[in-house]
């Protein structure tokens, strides 16, 4: 009996804008509070120079933000309504040339099945599959017999899993 693995699901994940809203906020606050409680210091200038740092700050953070907040929501849609559409490949076969992420590293794990190639990294939080082996990922080694759904995206991202099913034999 076949088993799916792994199936990418619509949610989107805001986790990696958590950190720069954050900023944000402290930013504001830190500006908040010169305005209120330093208005008559004789060291006026030093308080212009935080005050114009926390503006041009939060302007920064929020460009950046918006510019990666539409890179994933593009990447997103792309992966996503490819699978939820069926626009997406399908290779079936024998797990082989798996090279697996230390678990201390920051390397890409990959393997290929019948000549497709697959890389991905915990680190690289983009929908679909990638969760390596040491930290609990379902792609164990060479010899697995699996069925991968997968999206090419671009040169950059190459293919990126967004269904596994493990076959019996």
């Amino acid at each position: 009996m076949n088993t799916v693995l792994y199936e990418v699901t619509p949610n989107f994940d805001f986790s990696a804008f958590i950190i720069p809203m954050i900023m944000i906020i402290v930013m504001l606050v830190l500006r908040w509070i010169i305005k209120k409680y330093y208005k008559d210091h004789e060291k006026k200038s030093n308080l212009e120079i935080v005050k114009n740092f926390c503006r041009v700050g939060v302007v920064f953070v929020i460009v950046w933000v918006v510019i990666a907040l539409i890179a994933q929501l593009y990447m997103h849609s792309k992966i996503v309504g490819a699978y939820n559409r069926g626009k997406y490949q399908i290779v079936e076969g024998y797990v082989e040339n798996f090279d697996p992420m230390p678990y201390s590293g920051h390397a890409n794990e990959s393997f290929e099945i019948n000549g497709i190639a697959f890389s991905y990294s915990d680190y690289n939080k983009h929908p679909g599959y990638h969760n390596a082996k040491s930290h609990g990922g379902v792609i164990k080694g060479n010899g697995q017999h699996l069925k991968i759904g997968y999206v090419y995206l671009n040169k950059t991202y190459g293919n990126i899993i967004v269904y596994i099913e493990q076959i019996s034999d």
